[in-house]
């Protein structure tokens, strides 16, 4: 989105404008300032130039100008309290008792109420550390404990905004953030609510109307985040907007947005289990839609650790390559099951490895190694790149098309030692899901994080069924979710005894399961316990 750009005072000149203002006009300042705040927001309405989270936090200062308000008519309750009890009590009647305990606790409150107005204007606006905005954003991180400084958190938000924001009047609305009053994080939002109320109140004059036009987003710890718009049409479509990204959040409207903030702690969890059921299962189509649209799997990748899998996709390529150029990886290597041909030549491999003692930043390696025309050497060709133009590079080797070899040099290709033959012992792996829905899927080659994955889907209520078997064949888990009558998983698991396998099984909560699911083809689990029965089973 371009920026307006145009008058702009930047903080804290726009502060010393105003002050100046006020102290050379007083009161009469104060049309004048409200002029000048209202200029700027039109030429930077969401405040970029400092950022949108503290630009949002500096316009907590125009609170100091209610603050003096609140104040004044404070002071004038309290003058009016305490010339009536210099009063003579002999004289008073009822109204005049009624009017002295309206102007005493009247201008207490109001008190109150100006000095906590003037302590959040400048709380926010002179230390934005401590701000509600600050909070917002801190407390919705996995620990907010440990949560980076305040200029790393605002800059997370306005980094999102930046890149992917969208404005529907006062709300920004990112791929990760949501930015109102209060910041959301997108991924926990649990409902979405349009409040449009018109309330009256009748005078001795006539009937007054106000409308309370408001934006309610409640979080999965049933946490309320309001703001106000001044636009219907604003605020329906920032609604839209966000029902786009989280369409499993409970929509409605002010009355729906009570009841489900009054959720008993069984209901709340229910709607959480089915929010997380409907999300994955949006998650995993869309992932298969992603899939298929690629067309047919004919790629293999292959990490340096020697895990291999078959699912291959650009966002797992793109993944694992973040993973080289961040040092957690060493390299990779995507092989197609038939040869890449162009230019009247073959491709076999194209193996990527990060380059980071480079002085000028990571590099990477990509080595294309073609087909074998008959004995003797074995000559490829290798280009060091920058990760934009290896990202260019892979993403066209998965549409199966060869890169400008303008630039490449030819490279000497080691082959690994040949052992002496031996009898091949082929893989039993199996990983077989069966969805909630009903849908199965069942894949030979994966790798630890499919494991942790269908793990977290047996936690969450994603999978009905996941059954694993170990390559070897003599290590074989199957855990079966839960119903409505027990919510406990059903967990099969052999264990090896001699020269027989020993088949067993038991009840356990889901993420217990999950924990079995992971940890048992590691060797950290084996059944056989108390609360383990042996059954007879021939597998």
């Amino acid at each position: 989105m371009k920026e307006k750009k145009g008058f702009f005072l930047r903080w804290p000149w726009n502060v010393v404008v105003y002050v100046a203002l006020f102290a050379a006009l007083r009161l009469f300042a104060i049309p004048i300032i409200l002029i000048l705040m209202a200029v700027q927001r039109k030429n930077n309405p969401h405040g970029m130039e400092e950022g949108y989270c503290l630009s949002r936090t500096r316009k907590r200062i125009t609170w100091l100008l209610w603050a003096l308000l609140v104040l004044v008519i404070s002071a004038v309750l309290l003058c009016l309290f305490a010339v009536g009890l210099k009063q003579d009590w002999a004289y008073f009647e009822v109204m005049d008792y009624v009017t002295l305990a309206f102007s005493g606790i009247g201008g207490l409150l109001f008190l109150a109420g100006g000095l906590y107005l003037a302590y959040a204007a400048i709380r926010d606006s002179f230390f934005p550390a401590k701000s509600s905005l600050a909070n917002s954003i801190r407390s919705q991180l996995p620990y907010p404990d440990e949560a980076p400084p305040v200029e790393e958190l605002f800059a997370m938000v306005d980094g999102d905004l930046k890149e992917n924001g969208r404005w529907f009047g006062p709300v920004g609305i990112g791929q990760e953030w949501v930015l109102g009053d209060g910041a959301s994080k997108i991924e926990r939002i649990r409902g979405i609510f349009v409040i449009n109320e018109i309330h009256r109140h009748h005078t001795q004059t006539g009937t007054r109307t106000s409308r309370n036009m408001e934006l309610v987003l409640v979080d999965d710890r049933g946490r309320r985040n309001g703001t106000t718009f001044q636009n219907l049409k604003d605020l329906e479509a920032a609604a839209d907007c966000i029902a786009l990204l989280v369409p499993e959040a409970r929509r409605g409207s002010g009355s729906q947005c009570s009841s489900f903030l009054a959720m008993d702690e069984s209901e709340r969890e229910a709607f959480e289990r089915d929010f997380c059921q409907r999300r994955n299962r949006r998650i995993s189509e869309a992932a298969q839609r992603e899939i298929l649209s690629e067309g047919p799997q004919d790629m293999i990748l292959k990490r340096q650790s020697g895990e291999v899998t078959s699912r291959v996709s650009a966002a797992l390529v793109e993944d694992v390559l973040k993973r080289c150029l961040a040092g957690e990886e060493s390299g990779f290597e995507l092989t197609p099951t038939r040869p890449v041909e162009g230019g009247g030549r073959a491709f076999r491999s194209l193996s990527c490895f990060a380059r980071r003692e480079n002085p000028e930043g990571p590099q990477v390696l990509l080595v294309l190694e073609p087909v074998p025309a008959g004995e003797g050497e074995n000559l490829g060709l290798a280009l060091a790149a920058d990760a934009r133009r290896a990202e260019e590079v892979l993403g066209g080797w998965l549409r199966r098309e060869l890169p400008d070899l303008a630039g490449w040099d030819l490279r000497r290709v080691y082959e690994a030692p040949k052992a002496a033959p031996q009898v091949r012992k082929e893989s039993q792996a199996r990983l077989s899901l069966v969805y909630a829905s009903g849908a199965a899927e069942n894949h030979t080659t994966f790798t630890e994080e499919d494991v942790q994955a269908a793990a977290e889907g047996i936690a969450d209520g994603t999978y009905q069924l996941v059954d694993l078997t170990h390559s070897s064949g003599y290590m074989w888990i199957r855990v079966t979710a839960g119903d409505k009558t027990d919510g406990r998983c059903t967990v099969e698991a052999t264990k090896p005894e001699g020269p027989e396998l020993g088949f067993y099984i038991t009840k356990m909560p889901p993420k217990e399961a999950a924990a079995w699911l992971t940890g048992y083809p590691r060797g950290q689990f084996l059944p056989g316990g108390r609360d383990w029965k042996r059954v007879k089973k021939s597998k």
